[in-house]
Formats: structure tokens, sequence, C-alpha cells
């Protein structure tokens, strides 16, 4: 299952090892159907940590990484952004980028 966390607790999941973060919206349709392929991934690839981030309550966030279109997933590996996923994408696709 993949932690829900706040903009004030970003900073600090961010800083060790690698870290996906999915920017998501409750509202955002692509983001309901990512939702249980991250859940079902974060089981799988236990050396990478999980979050996501909801971008309404958190826009300080998605301002900051020039978020412009939901879902969006962070890879971050010891603070430092690797890669940015755009859109909905196939769970294979998202392994790939993950490991």
């Amino acid at each position: 299952m993949v932690k829900q966390i706040n903009s004030d607790e970003f900073k600090e999941v961010i800083k060790e090892g690698k870290v996906v973060v999915d920017l998501f919206a409750t509202w955002c349709g692509p983001c309901k159907m990512l939702s249980p392929v991250l859940d079902e991934i974060s089981e799988e690839i236990t050396t990478t940590k999980f979050f996501k981030i909801d971008v309404d309550d958190n826009e300080d966030v998605a301002r900051e990484y020039n978020v412009m279109s939901i879902p969006t997933v962070l890879v971050f590996e010891n603070g430092n952004l690797v890669n940015t996923i755009v859109g909905l994408k196939g769970k294979e696709y998202l392994v790939e980028q993950f490991k």
C-alpha cells in the first residue's frame, strides 16, 4: 500500500534511497486507475519507497516540480529527481522506470 503524505513530509521522505512519489487528485480518473497499479508495484519492488501526494492539498510540491498534468510520478534517488513520468502508463513500463 502506497502511503499518502503531505508537503511537510515530502522533503524528508525523498532524502534517502530510491523514492517514487505519485502526484494525484481525488477527482482524477487516470489517477484512480494508476493507484492500484502502484500499490501492486510497491509490494513487488521492496527496495524502493512509494508515496502519493494530493496536488489539491499540496500545491507547493506540484508547483516546485512544474507539474502541469496528473497523474505525474516523480522518481528520486537520494533527494535528486531522476525521472518524471506524466500520464497513465502500464505496469511493465513503470516497473522498468522504478528499478
